[in-house]
């Protein structure tokens, strides 16, 4: 994670990696679910990962946009 002085910036950047470690968390799940055999859980994950994914792409676009408009 970059330094930053701007307490705004380093909060997005704080909820994009939180966003992606959540993905990576949601996808190993998802593995395993399938590797076990319970179809069921890896559906749900699937929905899941489809939500988070989106969320992720909403962090990393205010943090761009963050720092386009501030240059922190």
């Amino acid at each position: 994670m970059t330094q930053s002085s701007c307490p705004t910036n380093r909060e997005l950047l704080t909820a994009v990696v939180r966003a992606l470690d959540r993905l990576a968390q949601l996808s190993n799940e998802q593995k395993f679910a399938r590797e076990g055999g319970d179809p069921a859980r890896a559906t749900e994950l699937d929905k899941e990962l489809d939500l988070m994914f989106g969320e992720k792409e909403r962090t990393i676009g205010a943090w761009q946009q963050h720092t386009r408009e501030h240059g922190c």
